[in-house]
């Protein structure tokens, strides 16, 4: 018997079971199979997590390594954060109230032909249409339109025909004077 030192290699049971002429796909096949792959994603339906799972998500996204205490989130879902103005249809929900700045952030949400009355500006005030519409410095707004009004200017009332949601950053001085419209 002669010894042999190199032996012929043994096929293993993985090369007989999945022979790479087989399984080992060519670069179209792999191309036609993520296009596959691709497509079944596509038609799958939209699934949204529930809003606890989604806000723990988003939460850990947008912190990235910042305190969470430097985001501030307030949910369209929050009814309680509204309240009501002294005039008929008029409600608001502050959103911010930055001391730094100086400045307050609202949404003011107004019923159908509900007005909002005259005042002055001491600081600049910006006004951007989310909803509805809103006839203001005599022109009417649409949703998406924005409007300015500089410090020292002064409105006449305001109102909406079909209602209306808009939202207003001004000077905290204008809002803390402003008292009789927000108390």
């Amino acid at each position: 018997m002669t010894s042999n030192s190199n032996p012929e290699p043994r096929e293993s049971w993985e090369d007989f079971v999945f022979p790479n002429e087989v399984f080992d796909p060519s670069r179209a096949d792999a191309e036609l199979e993520e296009i596959f792959h691709l497509q079944a994603l596509s038609s799958l339906n939209e699934i949204r997590p529930e809003s606890s799972v989604r806000d723990t998500i988003l939460s850990s996204l947008l912190v990235d390594g910042t305190p969470a205490e430097e985001f501030l989130f307030v949910r369209s879902g929050e009814t309680s954060l509204w309240k009501k103005s002294p005039f008929d249809g008029v409600e608001y929900k502050i959103l911010n109230h930055d001391t730094k700045r100086q400045t307050v952030t609202l949404m003011i949400r107004m019923e159908p032909n509900a007005v909002f009355p005259a005042h002055a500006h001491s600081c600049a005030e910006d006004c951007l249409l989310i909803k509805g519409d809103l006839s203001i410095a005599g022109a009417t707004m649409q949703a998406g339109d924005f409007h300015r009004a500089n410090a020292g200017s002064k409105h006449k009332k305001f109102t909406t025909a079909s209602g209306a949601e808009f939202l207003i950053v001004t000077g905290e001085s204008d809002f803390s004077a402003s008292g009789k419209f927000f108390s």
